[in-house]
């Protein structure tokens, strides 16, 4: 996980997670344009995950109105602490952010008198979270899904390794488009703001890291779509084999010829056509196609 630390001398005595992913960010003026980067203003309640020693957490702790840092790995607690024991606009979280109670860290802003809602309220709003995070390599995609599919979350700022970076913003057409792609799309827009060396860490990882922002889209059909789960049944089918034709790769997974040649011909698709050649409304159309043929999957 590209964590983060500035004083490389003090994380020497430390020893390193392999298992948790730990590499420290050493450049300084990097954790800088990470912060600026995120667009965090006075106004704004962050949540970030993966905190380290605490280094990026001061950039956002000058920046933000409030900062809750959660972080899985106990014995850096003491170091974390001590590196932020200057600054009272920010809590400390020991747990594993994928299975710890999204509520409490809801109740960390309240007790700031923060007014934190969903987005889909619409009107409502006051006040939503912004996310900045290292993520570990290991299980960059969990956590992006949980954070996309969080309601209290407007934007996330999330460093992780190039490769995915790539998929993430890839376009359709490409041999990096694809499942993640989509699913990003479906909840934000994304864009990739900067690549950043295996040299800005210590220990130094084997690949290079690259930091893509997330700005979500607010809509009541984003969490509450009944089609959600059939839509990336689809997407996935469609994937499964993606060297295949699109329309074989769907016939091996069960839906019928002849309503997806139907719907092909309908859509304009050529029979040729393979899953990255598709965008994620091409894909909404195509299930509302399949749902309207009373299609049972």
């Amino acid at each position: 996980m590209p964590t983060n630390f500035s004083a490389k001398n003090k994380m020497n005595k430390f020893k390193h997670k392999h298992s948790l992913g730990q590499n420290f960010i050493t450049d300084e003026f990097l954790l800088e344009d990470i912060a600026d980067e995120s667009g965090i203003t006075k106004d704004d309640y962050v949540l970030e995950i993966g905190p380290g020693n605490g280094a990026l957490t001061r950039c956002l702790c000058d920046r933000a109105k409030y900062v809750v840092a959660v972080e899985i790995d106990k014995t850096l607690l003491p170091l974390l602490k001590s590196n932020l024991k200057d600054y009272k606009n920010v809590s400390i979280i020991n747990a594993d952010f994928l299975n710890y109670d999204f509520q409490n860290i809801i109740n960390e802003f309240k007790e700031t008198g923060a007014n934190i809602t969903s987005p889909t309220v619409g009107a409502d709003i006051i006040r939503p979270i912004k996310v900045v995070a290292n993520l570990p390599y290991y299980i960059t995609s969990p956590i992006i899904q949980n954070l996309l599919q969080n309601p209290y979350i407007s934007d996330m700022t999330l460093m992780v390794q190039k490769e995915v970076a790539e998929r993430i913003v890839a376009d359709p057409n490409t041999k990096d488009f694809g499942i993640l792609t989509l699913a990003c799309n479906y909840f934000a827009d994304t864009e990739m703001i900067m690549i950043v060396s295996k040299d800005c860490f210590f220990p130094k990882p084997k690949v290079d890291s690259a930091v893509v922002y997330f700005k979500k889209h607010f809509s009541h059909t984003n969490y509450s779509d009944n089609n959600y789960e059939k839509l990336f049944k689809l997407i996935k089918a469609s994937f499964a084999q993606r060297r295949k034709k699109l329309l074989n790769s769907l016939i091996n997974a069960g839906y019928s010829k002849e309503v997806l040649i139907s719907a092909f011909d309908k859509l304009h698709f050529d029979e040729n056509v393979r899953a990255e050649n598709l965008s994620l409304d091409d894909y909404k159309n195509l299930l509302t196609l399949l749902c309207s043929y009373s299609y049972n999957e």
